[in-house]
């Protein structure tokens, strides 16, 4: 395991870790997440590949304090991520990362392998639900427990009963750390609804799974990707939802090297 960072395009440092040696594949985390997450899987993976995790701008080694954001610059900075790994890497990218790998492999014709793991966007409906105002006052006043558990209730849509034992744990203070980044990211994600026309534009060959347990709204967010993308093909993740990478990482693992060696 070493660590390393990518200069993206507006100057900012982005801090990755690489595990194993191999082909390469790069992790592209999402919204409630850092790459130390997902070092677990990383380490599986990296019996046979080189694995890239990196912290998305805003977090962990990416800090981008001060600056202006956009999504275009979360796509920059893959593409940076890209340029140090090597233009036939896999990409591994789960959630808000689907959405930042998907934009990215249309708007710069990326060639290699795309494996999407339940990609948000707004392609079928909006991300935010209409409650993106409301969240950024709790922000704004400095609530953000109330921001955290309104996203996680009426946004990412979990069950209360779920939220509730959620923020009685230990790591509600690190979502809720990341909250202020995440609503910046959700504001992007109601703009992001590529079209059939712009999904015709891809090169590479592109995957997406889908938890059999995974909520509704993740649901119908990867139903969007599958309603545009020719020839994409769908995995079930079985017994899963949306954080297999922490719950049971051998089984995304698994799942990930079969799409990989499919031609």
């Amino acid at each position: 395991m070493t660590k390393g960072s990518v200069i993206s395009k507006d100057e900012t440092k982005i801090g990755y870790t690489k595990f194993g040696a191999g082909p390469a594949i790069i992790i592209v985390h999402g919204g409630y997440s850092i790459q130390q997450n997902w070092f677990v899987f990383a380490k599986e993976l990296a019996a046979t590949h080189t694995v890239y995790t990196y912290d998305r701008r805003g977090r962990g080694q990416s800090l981008d304090t001060g600056k202006s954001y956009t999504f275009d610059k979360e796509l920059d900075d893959l593409s940076a991520m890209v340029e140090m790994a090597g233009t036939e890497t896999t990409l591994v990218a789960h959630s808000f990362g689907g959405g930042v790998a998907l934009a990215y492999s249309m708007r710069d014709g990326f060639t290699g392998n795309v494996i999407l793991y339940e990609p948000m966007n707004s392609i079928f409906q909006q991300v935010s639900k209409g409650h993106l105002d409301e969240v950024k006052a709790f922000v704004e006043k400095g609530d953000l427990d109330a921001a955290t558990y309104l996203i996680q209730t009426k946004i990412v849509c979990q069950p209360k009963e779920d939220v509730d034992i959620l923020r009685n744990r230990p790591y509600w203070s690190a979502f809720c750390k990341y909250t202020p980044v995440f609503v910046r990211e959700i504001e992007e994600l109601d703009n992001l609804k590529p079209s059939e026309a712009d999904a015709n534009t891809l090169k590479a060959k592109m995957w997406l799974l889908l938890g059999d347990k995974s909520w509704t709204e993740i649901r119908i967010a990867s139903a969007g990707v599958v309603s545009i993308v020719r020839g994409l093909t769908l995995y079930p993740l079985i017994g899963q939802h949306h954080l297999a990478y922490s719950e049971n990482p051998t089984i995304l693992k698994n799942l990930v090297l079969r799409c990989m060696l499919e031609k």
